[in-house]
């Protein structure tokens, strides 16, 4: 999840254009405005995957909660039509394997020990 998060944070930093497309937003319809939030998305992955990465387990336990709300973000483009759909639902797909990574990753940690 961490190299996950990684990638794509590096991706919507270094190119967004080019993840944009890779979802299916034609390079003429890329704006400023895409642009930006594409790399706002990106710090934000990028900022959880260093955390996570160093054992911050506050951001690990942060990256399933986000992508359940980041789905919100997503199912709400799919109707409002803010993105072509196409572009929405690769987006929550990919969510969705996070998600679905997270949920596994926590389900086959040991119980945490309890200290009294």
């Amino acid at each position: 999840m961490i190299g996950i998060g990684g990638t794509v944070g590096l991706a919507a930093a270094a190119a967004p254009s080019l993840l944009q497309r890779s979802f299916g937003i034609a390079a003429e319809e890329v704006t400023g405005a895409n642009r930006l939030g594409w790399r706002l998305f990106a710090t934000r992955n990028l900022y959880l995957s260093a955390r996570a990465a160093t054992g911050d387990q506050a951001a690990v336990a942060a990256i399933g909660h986000l992508q359940a709300l980041d789905q919100v973000v997503f199912w709400c483009a799919f109707a409002r039509r803010s993105v072509p759909r196409r572009t929405a639902l690769l987006a929550a797909l990919t969510s969705a394997v996070i998600i679905g990574l997270d949920t596994h990753r926590r389900h086959d940690q040991p119980p945490a020990e309890v200290s009294s």
